[in-house]
């Protein structure tokens, strides 16, 4: 069935919506492994599909299943409860003119797991204090865009995410499951920033956030999935525009207006990587207009080194919209960190293609079982034209330690 503004779907439906379908989808998933046998010993099924969902990091997206699991946990009668978060305060001065910021970019996020009906269900809470400690201003970020905001970064609504998985083991290397948040992200594009591990010691957004992973705060996202062995398929609907700049403490409601469809790959520990397309319903506000997104992604992980490379691109009945993105992150001598980013991104608000290239450094100070507390920062040279502005960051970091 086609969606369109005709046919809204509101986000108080959604749970009418899984509701109905959830036993459905259940039984379609479940049917080859209740076939078999009943004195068939069950125990490791559920173990696969509770590893898919603590690998994954925004929505349904993962990092590579090598990477640290920087997260505390415990257990609580039959449920497993995990927690981890991130927090910078960050100084940013500009060259020539440029702004100048005191500022706090923050995360934290909670969940909760249980076996559940022969498989796993997982519920996952993400919340920010962007919207006090960074203000609807935002922070001053040379050639960013997006949300109504030029050369500065918009902040995160405090819900980022509120998100119910349920996943299955349906046998053959097997696991479905079906996502379902109030907010939360769609299968579009890769892990987002704030949690990808290549860009765990960088504080500041990528130019080309809205090319590439501006969606991992959605809302009424409704996403099914299966994945086998190394290989997955997703498809999302969820409500295209773009959070709210005007009030970012309170969750979002719109129509099911717009779809992805994400692919991934997973051949080894050390690798991941997706190719995904969505078509977006009026994302801006002050700028209506369907868009339709493409990206692709590989992301590394060993031996403390992490590596993404991401693509983006946003086509539109106007014009197009390219980002191109490399960055790395390398941890050495356990509490050390150097950090680089490449970007060369074309966008509609500027009349030359950008490049940036930043590069930093990060030395804990502070470490415990539970929190790791350093001090870093990071210079970024651009060039557009004939601009040749820097950015300069000094912060001090504290997270979860975690595994």
């Amino acid at each position: 069935m086609k969606l369109s503004r005709k046919t809204p779907v509101q986000v108080c439906d959604i749970a009418r919506i899984v509701t109905r379908l959830t036993p459905l989808v259940l039984v379609m998933l479940c049917a080859p492994v209740f076939a078999q046998h009943e004195h068939m010993q069950m125990t490791a099924q559920p173990d696969l599909a509770r590893d898919l969902l603590l690998q994954q990091a925004s929505g349904t997206s993962a990092n590579p299943t090598a990477g640290p699991m920087e997260m505390e946990m415990t257990t609580w009668e039959k449920w497993n409860l995990m927690w981890h978060g991130t927090a910078f305060v960050n100084q940013v001065v500009e060259s020539d003119g440029g702004g100048q910021k005191l500022f706090a970019t923050n995360w934290i996020m909670g969940m909760a797991d249980r076996p559940l009906g022969g498989g796993h269900l997982l519920l996952r809470s993400m919340f920010s204090l962007e919207p006090l400690t960074i203000g609807k201003k935002g922070y001053p970020e040379l050639f960013q865009s997006g949300e109504g905001l030029v050369n500065r970064q918009h902040p995160h609504d405090f819900f980022m995410e509120l998100a119910a998985e349920f996943a299955v083991d349906i046998g053959h290397q097997t696991i479905g499951y079906i996502y379902a948040a109030p907010v939360g992200a769609p299968a579009l594009g890769p892990v987002a920033f704030p949690h990808r591990a290549s860009a765990a010691e960088i504080p500041q957004a990528p130019l080309g956030h809205h090319l590439e992973d501006s969606t991992h705060i959605a809302a009424s996202v409704l996403t099914l999935g299966a994945k086998q062995n190394e290989f997955g398929v997703e498809v999302s609907g969820f409500h295209g525009r773009e959070p709210d700049n005007d009030n970012r403490w309170d969750i979002d409601k719109g129509a099911l207006d717009s779809w992805a469809i994400r692919g991934t790959w997973d051949p080894s520990p050390n690798w991941n990587a997706q190719v995904s397309t969505g078509h977006l319903n009026d994302p801006e506000a002050e700028e209506p207009g369907e868009i339709q997104r493409t990206t692709a992604s590989v992301a590394y992980f060993k031996d403390g080194l992490a590596g993404s490379i991401v693509w983006g691109w946003n086509h539109k009945s106007s014009n197009d919209s390219n980002g191109f993105l490399a960055e790395t992150s390398y941890r050495f001598n356990t509490s050390n960190y150097v950090v680089g980013r490449l970007e060369i991104v074309k966008k509609e608000e500027f009349a030359n293609t950008i490049k940036a290239l930043t590069a930093g450094y990060t030395k804990d100070l502070y470490r415990s079982s539970d929190l790791l507390g350093g001090v870093g920062g990071n210079v970024t040279v651009h060039r557009s034209g004939g601009e040749r502005p820097l950015s300069f960051y000094a912060f001090v970091r504290l997270r979860s330690a975690g595994q």
